[in-house]
């Protein structure tokens, strides 16, 4: 007899909460995103320094204002694994270097390519501003990328900060367990 989803989805939780509480998971790259930019559940983080355009990737984010503006609003949470205190994000790579990103009222596009569900809004669901990146087009130089949620049209993600520096990526997260797919996987 099959067991239905949910039950291997609490089962696979359990364990990997624990593991990541006696430290084996997290030392082996485990890591559980809560957040909604990419399907909630449990990631392998694996650092060879390469990602692609499409991928989710953990990063560090730099300790700038907007960084520090979304931790004081609890979009970005504090920890201790990146410097500055923050917890790493779990975002997909949008654009990496060499692209041109274009911010518009419309979303963001990316050489040329309009992405689904990144229309910035003005104010956050408290009715607070969000530091909107200024609309123009913008060449992603060597060193940084993009990162843009196609999945959560809410996430605090690029459209809101901008590119990021390259070297803060932690490395490529690769989904253990998620409560819902990313679009493109089966």
């Amino acid at each position: 007899m099959r067991k239905p989803r949910h039950v291997i989805g609490l089962i696979v939780g359990v364990l990997g909460v624990a593991a990541i509480g006696t430290g084996t998971g997290y030392a082996m790259g485990y890591r559980i995103n809560m957040t909604s930019s990419v399907p909630i559940g449990l990631y392998r983080i694996e650092g060879d320094g390469r990602f692609q355009r499409g991928q989710i990737v953990a990063f560090c984010p730099p300790d700038n204002a907007a960084f520090q503006l979304g931790r004081a609003r609890g979009y970005v949470l504090g920890g201790f694994a990146c410097p500055g205190g923050y917890r790493p994000l779990f975002k997909p790579v949008a654009a990496i270097a060499g692209d041109m990103v274009t911010v518009a009222p419309e979303g963001i596009s990316v050489n040329g390519r309009l992405l689904h569900n990144t229309r910035a809004r003005p104010k956050d669901g408290e009715g607070r501003p969000l530091p909107v990146v200024t609309p123009g087009s913008y060449r992603v130089l060597p060193g940084q990328v993009w990162v843009v949620s196609t999945f959560n049209a809410r996430s605090f993600d690029g459209r809101y900060y901008g590119a990021v520096p390259a070297q803060g990526i932690m490395g490529v997260a690769r989904p253990i367990y998620t409560v819902q797919n990313y679009p493109g996987e089966s």
